[in-house]
């Protein structure tokens, strides 16, 4: 009895655990009784997938290639001034070198700088040509706007350029980005040795922002250069941006050896300096002067001299084989040309006339173009790579027989074009001033009438006009005009007193007309 009593509680037992286990493990959601093997399994959470957003898709190809077009199109299609031509100028820009960040906007030197857009099939890029009418120089080292300009004059360079994937204008020199819908700027590398850069700003140039030819000039009195004679259109003038100065040379038969005295006068401090290039032997009179870098070239009849443009420097002098008289001269790229000034020789009398560089390692001089004419006392100026001559006089002619024509020769590719004259004259001289020359001339001597004519070419519209001038120390009807210059803005014009042969200065501010 008492062994079927303990095998009764044995099982109760039993039950009583295997109850009490299975109601404890119910309670625990996570242990559930797989009916199908009798195992007990832990379920796992399955983690969260990470959502990922798409990233956005770049531009097509073809989306890519348009903007690139679109930009061409920008820089190149013209709504303005009859739809000739696309100009771009600077609108502002920054000098920026190791001294530092200078504004320059306002710099002359600047301001007349052109960007001509035109596009090219050259290569399988979006791609074109930039011409840049770089025209005067900036010193790229400058560390003051007193200090930025550079006298040296530049002829047009081109340089080609590819718009990249990121609508940029790329060339190794510059990088430039469209920046409104009427803006171009960026930065053009001026030189790499220095790492000097030009940061600008480019605005469509309009035809509001070409110059106009003033058809009345008065000058005001500036400063006498005394016992000074000039010899008829002998005189040398030229004026320096770079110096803020005027300086004036001229042959001086009264000494022996003969000299070639030159004048400096400082704008600023009103101080005159002078020095003279004594030499000996056959020359005629005439000087010309040119400044390119820091040295003031003075061109002779029969030789060249060089000197510091402080005057205060060792003067070089290179005799050359020709002995020209009074020929003109212009210069451009550091370059010096001889226009005309061949004599008469007994089987030619009348000579063709002659364009000539003027070598700078020997100082020689190399024919460049003849043109089968006769035309002597003739004067020039050259604006970009075209090269002006006014007038002249026929040689021999008696009387006089004055050249009404000018002519344009291309330096690059040596076209020739004529223009017409208001009157014909000669012993001209002229100076640039942007899209702008002025132009003096000599006319037949009248009994108490002004033997001068004056008149501006613009070179833009290829329009010639005759402007009336007054002077207001000198009478009219006394004088010789015998150079023009331009300084910072400001036209300068030496004039002899044909009573006492001094030389007068009288100038105008150009931005007043």
């Amino acid at each position: 009895m008492s062994n079927r009593l303990l095998r009764l509680s044995s099982i109760k037992f039993t039950f009583s655990f295997l109850f009490i286990f299975i109601i404890a493990c119910s309670s625990n959601e996570d242990i559930v009784i797989d009916n199908d093997d009798d195992q007990i399994t832990e379920e796992v959470e399955e983690p969260e997938e990470e959502i990922v957003e798409p990233l956005p898709e770049g531009p097509s190809e073809q989306e890519i290639l348009q903007s690139k077009n679109d930009l061409l199109q920008l820089l190149i299609e013209n709504t303005l001034n009859n739809g000739v031509k696309k100009t771009w100028h600077i609108s502002s820009a920054s000098l920026v070198n190791a001294t530092g960040t200078l504004d320059v906007t306002a710099n002359s030197n600047i301001l007349d700088d052109e960007f001509i857009f035109t596009s090219s099939n050259s290569s399988d890029e979006v791609s074109g040509i930039l011409t840049w009418k770089k025209r005067k120089g900036i010193n790229h080292i400058a560390d003051a706007n007193s200090s930025i300009a550079n006298d040296n004059y530049s002829s047009p360079v081109e340089l080609d350029f590819i718009i990249n994937d990121n609508i940029e204008i790329v060339h190794p020199d510059f990088t430039l980005i469209k920046d409104t819908e009427n803006t171009i700027s960026g930065e053009i590398i001026v030189d790499e040795a220095t790492n000097s850069k030009l940061m600008v700003s480019l605005v469509q140039k309009t035809s509001d922002d070409y110059k106009i030819a003033p058809t009345n000039i008065n000058f005001k009195s500036f400063a006498n250069f005394n016992n000074i004679t000039s010899y008829g259109k002998t005189t040398g003038f030229v004026g320096s941006n770079n110096t803020n100065s005027l300086y004036l040379s001229y042959r001086d038969d009264s000494s022996y050896p003969r000299v070639r005295r030159v004048y400096k006068y400082d704008i600023n401090s009103q101080v005159l300096d002078s020095t003279e290039i004594t030499y000996t032997g056959s020359e005629f009179t005439s000087s010309r002067l040119h400044l390119i870098d820091d040295q003031l070239v003075v061109v002779g009849s029969g030789r060249v001299s060089t000197m510091k443009n402080t005057l205060d420097s060792e003067i070089s002098t290179y005799p050359y084989a020709s002995n020209l008289s009074r020929a003109g001269s212009a210069a451009v790229d550091s370059q010096v040309y001889l226009l005309g000034g061949d004599l008469t020789v007994l089987d030619n009398p009348k000579v063709p006339f002659k364009i000539r560089s003027l070598n700078n390692s020997t100082y020689d001089l190399q024919d460049v173009f003849t043109i089968e004419e006769s035309r002597t006392i003739a004067e020039g100026e050259i604006v970009d790579s075209d090269l002006y001559v006014f007038g002249g006089l026929v040689e021999n002619s008696n009387p006089y027989e004055l050249i009404k024509t000018g002519f344009k020769y291309n330096l690059d590719n040596g076209s020739l074009d004529y223009f017409d004259l208001p009157k014909g004259i000669f012993e001209t001289t002229a100076c640039r001033y942007e899209n702008l020359i002025f132009v003096s001339g000599k006319l037949p001597f009248v009994e108490n009438e002004p033997n001068f004519f004056f008149g501006v070419l613009n070179v833009e519209t290829n329009s010639f006009i005759e402007t009336s001038i007054n002077f207001e120390s000198i009478d009219p009807s006394l004088v010789d005009i015998e150079g023009l210059t331009i300084v910072n803005d400001t036209l300068y014009i030496a004039v002899e007193n044909i009573s006492n042969s001094k030389i007068v200065v009288e100038y105008v501010d150009l931005n007043s007309l």
